[in-house]
């Protein structure tokens, strides 16, 4: 068996939020779907990462899945990036939770609270 991609998948309440939060850090939107008056899911991709996000309930999806995405919980994303320095500009005002530091990995990295509660990481390895 080949893998040949892995994408995270943010459940939250409201899509565009999650979304701008992205947007900022230069991840452009691949497709947009809508549900009802809201985007019920989103791609987006920066660089060949991509990240999805899918509102709760979304109405396209199965009923176990929508039950499912009711009760979701909080993910961490962790993003390589060479620059934090642009990142830390793009994202200024946004909730920090773990304030920069380095990691016993040897990673200068700090993590945001984007507006879906979800926990991003930005990590930067010198190499």
């Amino acid at each position: 068996m080949k893998v040949t991609s892995a994408t995270a998948v943010l459940i939250v309440d409201h899509v565009e939020a999650t979304r701008d939060f992205f947007l900022k850090v230069g991840y452009e939107v691949m497709f947009s779907i809508p549900d009802g008056t809201q985007i019920g899911f989103v791609g987006l991709g920066k660089d060949g990462a991509q990240v999805m996000v899918e509102s709760r309930g979304n109405s396209h999806e199965g009923a176990t899945f929508q039950a499912l995405s009711k009760e979701s919980r909080r993910a961490v994303l962790f993003i390589e990036v060479d620059n934090l320095e642009v990142v830390i500009s793009c994202l200024e005002g946004q909730k920090v939770v773990a304030p920069r530091h380095t990691t016993f990995y040897k990673s200068d990295e700090l993590t945001y609270e984007e507006p879906g509660g979800n926990l991003i990481t930005f990590a930067r390895f010198d190499r």
